[in-house]
């Protein structure tokens, strides 16, 4: 049984921190089995729109793996296209959830385009796609915003790591259905700062730098969503010839963060007039658009 619970967590619904042993250049391994499978298969979306929401859940998870406190990193997107919006969070240590509206009439024109232009604008239109660090009450809260520009999300991100923080990263992101489940993984590194003044030392670590991003752009979608293949297994193959480091993986789960404690807390913040106008019978009933719970609140309970 330890034997199968450890393959299980190295293999599936992970994220895998890393670091190339001799090059400023560190990383994060994405992983995701049965819970994303659970998470697209809540609201029987469309393959097209499945396909995008699984982008934006593995972004908030190798993006959020950076998150040190507890806290909410949320990618969202907004578009004038077939695909509304988009909105995917991970709370820490790895709780994901995910949800993404769509209008059917254009998401058919969509899917029968043979239009060569990129696949963002194709199903999402003009818009932009932001992503937010929320750490509580005690903590500032951060976003970042970049227009919906390129092929994937992953592009997406890169544009705005390229253009506002100028820091050098590389994001591969795959999903597909394997044996008619869905499964995504995603690969992403960074190049570290440089702090040195020395021209050579500068050199080399470009040269890293390039090496790394060449050794990544070999990894396949087949690879990055393997169920067989380990992500160890995977980063050994691509990075063995410099050496990888292995930091603790974080294990993901499909965990919403509603409550019916929330809910409650969240109606107590509105006047009795507006409660009123809310309830049917005396029950104020509120659902979830992330896991489809549905929680029902008398205005008894809003009383106490």
């Amino acid at each position: 049984m330890p034997d199968e619970l450890d393959q299980k967590i190295l293999t599936d619904n992970v994220i895998q921190p890393f670091q190339m042993a001799k090059a400023g250049v560190r990383g994060r391994l994405v992983r995701l089995g049965d819970a994303i499978d659970s998470i697209l298969n809540r609201h029987a979306y469309p393959d097209s729109v499945a396909a995008f929401l699984g982008e934006g859940l593995v972004l908030a998870a190798m993006l959020g793996g950076a998150l040190k406190f507890e806290g909410i990193f949320t990618v969202q997107t907004k578009g004038d296209g077939a695909i509304t919006m988009i909105a995917a969070d991970m709370t820490t240590p790895g709780s994901l959830r995910g949800y993404a509206g769509f209008d059917e009439d254009k998401l058919a024109l969509a899917e029968a385009s043979e239009s060569d232009g990129d696949r963002v604008e194709r199903f999402l239109g003009k818009g932009y796609v932001a992503f937010t660090i929320d750490a509580g009450v005690e903590r500032n809260r951060y976003q970042g915003i970049v227009d919906l520009e390129g092929d994937s999300l992953a592009k997406c991100m890169e544009n705005y790591f390229d253009k506002s923080e100028q820091l050098d990263t590389l994001l591969r992101i795959a999903i597909d259905k394997v044996d008619g489940k869905w499964r995504a993984g995603g690969l992403m590194i960074q190049r570290l700062p440089d702090e040195s003044s020395l021209d050579f030392v500068k050199d080399e670590e470009e040269e890293n730098w390039r090496n790394a991003q060449a050794l990544a752009a070999t990894v396949t979608p087949g690879e990055l969503i393997n169920p067989i293949l380990k992500g160890s297994e995977l980063l050994y193959n691509l990075y063995h010839e410099d050496g990888v480091w292995l930091y603790d993986p974080q294990e993901l789960l499909d965990q919403c963060s509603c409550s019916a404690g929330r809910v409650l807390t969240t109606l107590k913040s509105f006047g009795e007039t507006d409660l009123s106008d809310m309830a049917d019978d005396g029950v104020i009933t509120a659902d979830c658009q992330f896991c489809n719970s549905k929680y029902e609140i008398s205005l008894e309970e809003l009383k106490n």
